[in-house]
């Protein structure tokens, strides 16, 4: 999504296209006019900046919510990750150093490749790879082995780092519908709209309450926009969890 400097740039745009808006209808269409029609647009404007603004609302809850469960959910993945490391130092020699060294490489490349893919809007399935060996590995140790508990574990962790991995690659892949997003813009012009169409004596306090709507709401959409893809854009969910882990995975 977009940085910080681009979301400040397009904010400004709506901030300026607003006032010209007002500017326009002063124009063509006097503040004296305007007013005598107030008892109706203002009492429209209450009930469409209400719906609206519930509407806003409930989509940044939705978009924040899914996003702070996108950060527990890597968090939980590096975890996941990190057991099974420890699990696999009760094997024997070869089988230990090999997960060992797996687990340093899934990390890297979740760290070196994954991160900077999903950052770019680009698919990477290194660590899908790495974990696929993990379970050929796995089956290596059962065949020779037979069952144990620390298999039986490792099976377990493995699992549950699949399962990590791919609810990460879902809220990746996952876009709000173009709908909601026409829904949220058309919204956005008729809530301004209706208050430019306002008539009030004094021009400058017009422009100031227009200004301070455009600015919530064109800050608002930003939020969203920037929060409904965890992984891209100025806020994202950070790779720390696992380079942490590579951290305390290092021997």
């Amino acid at each position: 999504m977009l940085s910080y400097v681009q979301s400040s740039f397009l904010i400004a745009i709506a901030l300026v296209i607003s006032t010209a808006i007002v500017a326009v209808l002063n124009r063509v269409w006097p503040i004296s006019h305007r007013k005598l029609v107030n008892d109706v647009t203002g009492w429209q404007l209450g009930i469409l900046g209400t719906t609206y603004g519930v509407i806003l609302g409930f989509m940044l809850y939705t978009v924040w919510n899914d996003f702070h469960v996108a950060e527990i959910n890597t968090h939980l993945e590096a975890a996941s990750l990190l057991t099974v490391s420890r699990i696999s130092a009760g094997l024997p020699s070869p089988e230990r150093e090999a997960f060992h060294a797996l687990g340093l490489k899934y990390a890297e490349a979740v760290i070196h490749e994954e991160w900077p893919a999903m950052r770019t809007q680009q698919d990477s399935y290194a660590s899908e790879a790495v974990l696929g060996d993990m379970w050929k590995l796995l089956v290596e140790v059962k065949t020779e082995g037979g069952g144990s508990n620390s298999v039986d574990h490792l099976t377990s962790a493995l699992s549950e780092l699949s399962e990590r991995r791919n609810l990460r690659e879902q809220e990746f892949q996952v876009r709000l519908p173009g709908m909601l997003w026409l829904l949220l813009l058309a919204g956005a012009g008729a809530t301004v709209g209706s208050a430019c169409l306002l008539g009030n004596d004094n021009k400058w306090l017009h422009y100031c309450q227009v200004l301070a709507l455009t600015f919530v709401v064109a800050v608002t959409l930003a939020a969203i926009a920037d929060l409904a893809r965890p992984f891209e854009g100025a806020v994202s969910v950070s790779s720390v969890a696992f380079e942490r882990a590579h951290a305390m995975m290092q021997p």
